[in-house]
């Protein structure tokens, strides 16, 4: 168990590009995992370009997702698919740019954290590059997003204050209220007061998020 990533490439295990969070659709069984980048990708370690780790030097990641063969946990085969690659569009006019349900609207690097409402909706929270400049222009602070995992659709929930990481989420179970935590904005010095605001200290956060009508979130 100390040595299972050393066990598994010597058995020939696919080495994935940073497996960060998993999260299963409990109304398909899906399971999901966020692949949040990999700038060793096609370069050293006998990393592979190819399947679910598509791109060399892979700056923005990806979200893999598969099923497990007659949905049987116990199962020894599956299928998966991409759920989405991220990607710049405004930079890049390759693979670059991303998948299809990527744009300049939605664009994100990093997706990190991940989990499932009740109503199957795919939410993705990201740990990614800030600069917004060069390869990240127009992607501005970490973000929250939701996904439909029928459609592939991703719409911008929430962004994040400068230089932080939006991480934990978690539901109350009438799924009225979703907790965020802002984690270390203002990191390496950068100009933030979180969450005080004027000359504060910034300081990590869980956040409480609720509609105004009292209604579910994401509905």
């Amino acid at each position: 168990l100390i040595y299972a990533r050393e066990a598994a490439t010597v058995v020939g295990a696919t080495t994935m590009d940073r497996p960060e969070w998993i999260a299963v659709n409990h109304k398909t069984k899906t399971v999901c995992c966020t692949l949040t980048n990999n700038k060793n990708r096609g370069k050293k370690d006998n990393q592979p370009v190819g399947g679910p780790n598509p791109r060399a030097n892979n700056k923005y990641g990806q979200i893999v997702r598969w099923n497990e063969t007659n949905g049987d946990n116990s199962a020894s085969t599956f299928k998966w698919d991409l759920f989405l690659v991220a990607g710049n569009p405004t930079v890049h006019k390759d693979f670059y740019a991303g998948s299809a349900n990527i744009n300049d609207e939605n664009m994100f690097n990093s997706p990190d954290g991940l989990g499932f409402d009740k109503a199957g909706r795919l939410w993705i929270l990201t740990d990614g590059k800030y600069s917004n400049e060069g390869d990240f222009a127009g992607m501005g602070n970490n973000q929250m997003l939701c996904a439909d995992p029928e459609t592939g659709e991703v719409r911008r929930f929430a962004t994040g204050p400068i230089a932080c990481e939006i991480t934990g989420m978690t539901f109350t179970p009438d799924q009225r209220t979703v907790f965020i935590g802002v984690q270390h904005p203002g990191e390496d010095d950068k100009p933030s007061h979180f969450p005080a605001g004027g000359n504060s200290k910034p300081r990590s956060t869980i956040m409480a998020i609720q509609r105004k009508d009292g209604g579910i979130i994401g509905a």
